[in-house]
């Protein structure tokens, strides 16, 4: 072991004293003892810094209730309360106002933190019934590429809606519907998908714009549909005139400069002429003989008087009464 010398001498001396094992042995003792202590130090670090974060509270919104899929979240059904910033998810809200009147996009059960991933912040989020307008309903409508404004009409868009009718012969009558309508989605079928159902059906196509008494249609490789939000009245009505005769979208300009317009009713005369009618002329007609057959009279028989019997005639004779009967009786 190494001994210390009891009093000072020469630093080199002793230096050459140590032996190779002796500088060994306390490289070895230092290497522990700087080991520990870096351990303790690192260790003091972490401890204090689990300390602090569990003395740091925040306050978050949480569900007093379970709240179901799609309800509007109200104010009683949320509480905030102070929980630890280490356990905070992302995006949670801090203020009850914050998540108030916006739809549930998930079930959030009691005691559950409320983020903006679990409530629709805004509406248009929840999909394609969040651009549903809240007083309206959602129709669609068959349109074609002429009918349907050629394809220009896009989502967001506002359109009046017309309704055509009637017949070449009788007349072609033309109505404005509804004005300043939504246009929520356009669903148009892919050219190449209906022309392989419509590949046999070629010659009737051609045909089809004099078949269908006077309404106007376009090809059926551009057919498609035209979703829009109505009132429910409003649907209703626009469903019915959809049976009645072809419906038309009318694309507003950005800005318009009339919102809407009075005159809403077109009338053109049917190509039919007509024939007058000529008076009936009233023929002589034939007095109506009644023909009957001969009718035999029976006359009724006569009364059956009593008869007397025929006696001869003796020249005198006498008259013989007995009851109602009477004779007579010869007398010699």
């Amino acid at each position: 072991m190494l001994k210390m010398p009891n009093s000072s001498g020469n630093f080199k001396d002793l230096l050459d004293k140590i032996t190779y094992r002796q500088w060994v042995i306390m490289a070895v003792m230092f290497s522990c003892f700087m080991g520990l202590l870096v351990y303790f130090s690192l260790s003091g670090v972490d401890s204090n810094t689990k300390s602090a974060g569990k003395e740091l509270k925040v306050k978050v919104v949480v569900a007093k209730q379970d709240i179901p899929e799609r309800t509007i979240v109200k104010d009683d059904m949320l509480k905030v309360v102070e929980v630890p910033a280490d356990i905070v998810p992302e995006g949670a809200f801090g203020d009850v106002a914050e998540a108030m009147d916006h739809p549930a996009s998930t079930a959030i059960q009691q005691g559950d933190i409320v983020t903006d991933k679990k409530v629709y912040t805004d509406v248009r989020m929840a999909g394609f019934t969040g651009t549903i307008p809240p007083n309206c309903r959602a129709v669609s409508v068959a349109i074609t590429d002429i009918t349907g404004v050629s394809g220009f009409a896009k989502p967001g868009d506002y359109v009046d809606i017309m309704v055509i009718s009637g017949k070449k012969e009788d007349g072609i009558k033309g109505e404005v519907l509804m004005q300043n309508v939504l246009l929520l989605a356009i669903n148009k079928v892919g050219e190449e998908a209906a022309k392989t159902g419509d590949e046999k059906n070629s010659d009737e196509k051609d045909k089809s714009k004099d078949k269908n008494e006077g309404k106007i249609e376009g090809s059926k490789d551009a057919m498609a549909t035209a979703t829009v939000a109505l009132p429910l009245d409003e649907a209703l009505k626009l469903a019915v005139a959809s049976q009645k005769g072809t419906i038309y979208l009318v694309l507003r300009p950005y800005n318009p400069t009339d919102l809407f317009t009075l005159d809403k009713d077109y009338f053109i005369p049917g190509d039919k002429k007509s024939v007058p009618q000529q008076p009936q002329q009233t023929q002589p007609t034939a007095p109506v003989v009644t023909r009957t057959e001969p009718v035999h009279y029976t006359p009724p028989a006569p009364a059956k008087l009593p008869t007397r019997p025929v006696t001869a005639d003796y020249g005198n004779s006498i008259e013989v009464i007995r009851g109602v009967d009477s004779s007579k009786v010869g007398v010699n």
